[in-house]
């Protein structure tokens, strides 16, 4: 699914925004979302003062940050239902039974594999247990 803005815009003109999270438009050099900003601002009633002071950004930031979601709220709508369709796709617990075996092919993951450092030069193990 692709999600395009409504106007055009120019993330290099701009001091404070960017889009290079997941395409998302963020503050630059933050993990900072414009969703998260509008989210801040209308779900929990917090002043772009507040947010500004909160995440040590800018009020400037903030303020164009909400001119942005503004200007594209259709662009927001959408993010919002593929946010939320990713999420109701999600495996969660309940859909595993306790006695299930579920490997990483059923999750869609191939070539799973983790390894630990353990801080030193020393050489790990051959599997076969012989260490050479």
């Amino acid at each position: 699914m692709s999600i395009t803005l409504n106007r055009e815009y120019d993330f290099s003109q701009s001091e404070y925004l960017a889009q290079e999270i997941e395409s998302t438009p963020h503050i630059r050099g933050r993990r900072i979302t414009v969703r998260d900003i509008g989210a801040l601002v209308h779900k929990r009633k917090l002043a772009p003062a507040t947010i500004a002071d909160r995440f040590e950004l800018p009020e400037a930031a903030v303020h164009e940050a909400l001119a942005f979601y503004h200007l594209n709220p259709e662009y927001f709508a959408q993010l919002e239902q593929s946010r939320r369709r990713q999420h109701e796709d999600a495996i969660t617990p309940d859909d595993v039974a306790p006695d299930e075996s579920l490997d990483a092919a059923d999750l869609g993951v191939e070539n799973l594999s983790v390894t630990f450092d353990n801080g030193d030069d020393t050489p790990e193990p051959e599997p076969d247990g012989s260490g050479a």
